[in-house]
């Protein structure tokens, strides 16, 4: 397997010289310098430096949270219910993208819920102002587990996420990187049986 061509410091005069990157260091090459995949400098900050790349600065991004400050984002809040917000590709995309719109952060961050695979397995659940998710029917008996189902086709059972994530994309293309967030299997587990926030998660314990 050959390693990455790259341009390193040495050569003539007139520029730096092609030459051969070790293979197996895909990061620092034998001239000492940093190398970068083909494309790679073309990709967004953020992602860049999740990968371990050197980069000019920083990234910065904004936690969707934030965006509860935002009149625009109240004008949604105020009004619609939590998962009628985040399961409507329209809304949740224009939420998504108005703290990138107001600031330009390296990442934007996809509005949605970790507990947002839950009803394609057959939990529903509900977000209330102040509590946060609500599981009416918590999963306490065999015979409510043996009454979920499985996610067979995702894009089916949760046909947003799909639509949101490649609208994301496709609005900020190179300029940010898209984020996407959901909850551990143990999370999802947790709410499912506590059927609510609870800190200390007991009887998914016991």
């Amino acid at each position: 397997m050959q390693g990455q061509l790259c341009r390193g410091p040495l050569g003539t005069p007139a520029g730096p010289a092609l030459h051969r990157c070790s293979p197996t260091q895909p990061r620092t090459c034998r001239q000492s310098h940093r190398c970068r995949a083909a494309g790679s400098e073309r990709d967004p900050l953020l992602l860049r430096v999740a990968r371990g790349e050197d980069a000019e600065r920083t990234p910065v991004w904004l936690m969707r949270q934030a965006g509860r400050y935002m009149a625009d984002f109240r004008k949604f809040s105020d009004k619609i219910p939590f998962r009628v917000r985040s399961e409507t590709a329209e809304i949740a995309i224009e939420l998504s993208m108005q703290p990138w719109e107001a600031f330009r952060p390296d990442g934007v961050i996809m509005f949605s819920d970790i507990l947002t695979p839950l009803p394609a397995l057959g939990i529903e659940f509900d977000v209330i102002k102040g509590k946060g998710p609500v599981i009416s029917a918590p999963i306490r008996s065999m015979e409510a587990v043996q009454n979920m189902r499985p996610m067979a086709d995702p894009d089916k059972d949760l046909p947003f996420i799909r639509e949101i994530l490649s609208t994301l994309r496709s609005n900020v293309g190179d300029q940010s990187t898209v984020l996407g967030f959901v909850g551990t299997p143990w999370t999802l587990a947790a709410y499912a049986i506590e059927g609510k926030a609870d800190r200390y998660a007991t009887t998914p314990v016991v």
